[in-house]
C-alpha cells in the first residue's frame, strides 16, 4: 500500500520516544489532548508497570492519518533490558525513527540500536530531540553519534540560535528557514545572516554525500550547477531508503518544535510497504507475522502483525485458528476494522497458539517459506533468579501466568533447574525481571 507508513520510535531512555509519539499523534488528530510521562496519561506506556517507573517497559503501537497516509507508529522501550522487545518490533517496520537528546557523553548509547538496523537493513532517519534545552552544537555531537554508526549521518536541517536558544531551523533541501511555534506549524521567515555561512557549508556537505550515490548530480556539482530540490529530494529518498544515509532533523517533541516536519519526511523519504516486501522476495498468499503479543485482562490475547502479503480479514482462518477480530491500535485503546492489507500493522485478536515471530498463514498451516521473513534472533538469557510462589497453593496459577508473561516477552524465560531443584526465571536483567514479578503479582494475583 503507497498510503500507508510504518515506523518504529527507538532510542536510548529519558530520549522522548513517548512524548514524541505524542506530539505526532496530535498533529495528525488522533488525539484531542496531549499526556505526559509524569502525569502516566499518555497513549504509550499504557501498561500499569511503564507507568508506576515512567518508562517504556513494553513495545505499544498507535495508528494515525497524516496527509491522507496512514501511519502506523512503534513505540520501543529504550532500556538496554527490554531491547528484544524492540528487536521483535523493527523486524516489521520499513524505517526507524532514531530519538536521541543532545548529550555527547551518551552517545555510545545509540551503538546497539544502530548495529542491529545496519544488520537488518532498515532504514534509519535520526531525530535529535530537547533542542530547546541545550548549548551542545551539531559540529560537536554529530562526530560522536558517528564513531557508533557505520550508515553516515546526514545533516538536513540547521538550527538557529539565539544565544543558547533554538528558535528554529534552515532546511537544508529547500534553503526555507522556518521560526518554531510551540503547538502549531513553523512560520517560515528571512534566512538571517548569522547563520548563511552555516547553512551554506552544511548544504554543500550535504549534497556532496549524495553525489557519492548519483553520478548526474556529481557532475552539477563538478560544474557548479545547483540542482532542483526536487533532485535533490529524489536523491535522498533512494539513498535512505537503501540504507545508504541517515537522515538527521532538529526538535523539540514536547513543545512539537519540528514534529510536523518530521512527520512530513516519514511521508516523503519512507519507502512504502511493497518495497519491504520485496527486498524479502515476499509474495503469494495472504500472510502476516506476528511482531508483539499482549495478553489483556477484559479483552483477551491479541497479537500486533504485520501484513506482508495478500488481505486478511476477520473471521478468517490463519494456521488453523479463526481470527477474532482485526484492529488498529492507539495504544490500549482498540479500533476495529473489516480487514487488513498487505503493508499495514494491525492487531489480531484471539489466536491462542500465535507466538512472536510467527508467521500467520491464511487459510492453513505455516507456510513453507517462513525462514525467509524477517525475524530477530533470541536474545541470550544474561540474568536469573530463583523463585517459588510464597502460596503453595499458587504454584499452578504461577506456571500459567509465567507461560503468558513468556508469549508476551520470549526473552522473559522460566527454567526449571533439576539440579538445584529450583524455578529460575531468565531475563536481561534485574529491572526486566522485576516488571515480570510486578505481572505476576498485580495482573495474575501470584
Amino acid at each position: 500500500m503507497s498510503d500507508v507508513r510504518n515506523i518504529a520510535i527507538v532510542g536510548p531512555s529519558l530520549s522522548g520516544k513517548t512524548t514524541l509519539v505524542e506530539s505526532i499523534l496530535f498533529a495528525a488528530g488522533a488525539i484531542g489532548r496531549k499526556g505526559t510521562v509524569k502525569d502516566g496519561n499518555t497513549v504509550g506506556d499504557s501498561a500499569p508497570e511503564a507507568r508506576e517507573r515512567h518508562m517504556s517497559t513494553e513495545v505499544s503501537a498507535a495508528h494515525a492519518t497524516f496527509e491522507g497516509v496512514g501511519l502506523n507508529i512503534i513505540d520501543c522501550p529504550g532500556s538496554i533490558e527490554f531491547f528484544a522487545e524492540t528487536r521483535n518490533a523493527l523486524m516489521g517496520v520499513d524505517a526507524a525513527i532514531v530519538v536521541y537528546e543532545p548529550v555527547i557523553e551518551r552517545a555510545a548509547t545509540l551503538g546497539p540500536i544502530f548495529k542491529f538496523l545496519e544488520q537488518n537493513s532498515i532504514p534509519a532517519m535520526v531525530f535529535i530531540n530537547k533542542m530547546d534545552r541545550t548549548a551542545t552544537l551539531m559540529r560537536d555531537l554529530l562526530p560522536a553519534m558517528q564513531d557508533v554508526a557505520e550508515t553516515p549521518l546526514l545533516i538536513t536541517q540547521v538550527p538557529i540560535r539565539d544565544g543558547e536558544h533554538v528558535m528554529g531551523y534552515v532546511d537544508l533541501i529547500t534553503e526555507k528557514t522556518y521560526e518554531y511555534k510551540p503547538g502549531a506549524p513553523s512560520d517560515v521567515i528571512e534566512m538571517p545572516d548569522s547563520v548563511r555561512e552555516r547553512e551554506d557549508e552544511a548544504r554543500s556537505l550535504m549534497l556532496e554525500t549524495l553525489a557519492d550515490f548519483d553520478d548526474v548530480l556529481m557532475e552539477k556539482l563538478l560544474e557548479d550547477e545547483v540542482p532542483s530540490v526536487d533532485e535533490v529530494v529524489g536523491d535522498l529518498r533512494i539513498a535512505f531508503g537503501q540504507g545508504k544515509i541517515s537522515p538527521v532533523l532538529i526538535s523539540a517533541a514536547e513543545l512539537e518544535n519540528g514534529v510536523r516536519r518530521l512527520m512530513q519526511e516519514i511521508i516523503d523519504w519512507t519507502p512504502v510497504p511493497a518495497a519491504r516486501a520485496e527486498l524479502h522476495g515476499l509474495d503469494g498468499a495472504p500472510a502476516a507475522q506476528v511482531l508483539k503479543t499482549f495478553n489483556t485482562q477484559h479483552g483477551g490475547k491479541l497479537s500486533l502483525a504485520r501484513i506482508w502479503r495478500g488481505s486478511i480479514k476477520d473471521g478468517d482462518t490463519v494456521n488453523g485458528e479463526r481470527i477474532g477480530g482485526v484492529y488498529h491500535l492507539l495504544g490500549s485503546h482498540q479500533d476495529k476494522v473489516d480487514h487488513a492489507d498487505a503493508g499495514d500493522i494491525v492487531a489480531f485478536a484471539r489466536l491462542e497458539h500465535a507466538r512472536t515471530g510467527d508467521t500467520l498463514l491464511a487459510g492453513g498451516d505455516v507456510p513453507d517459506d517462513a525462514a525467509s521473513y524477517p525475524r530477530a534472533e533470541p536474545m541470550p538469557h544474561l540474568y536469573g533468579l530463583a523463585i517459588h510462589a510464597a502460596k503453595r497453593d499458587d504454584e499452578v496459577k504461577m506456571a500459567t501466568a509465567l507461560a503468558r508473561i513468556h508469549d508476551e516477552d520470549p526473552s522473559i524465560h522460566p527454567e526449571q533447574d533439576s539440579d538445584l531443584h529450583q524455578l529460575v526465571l531468565w531475563g536481561q536483567g534485574d529491572m526486566h525481571l522485576q516488571v515480570s514479578f510486578a505481572k505476576l503479582r498485580d495482573r495474575y494475583g501470584v
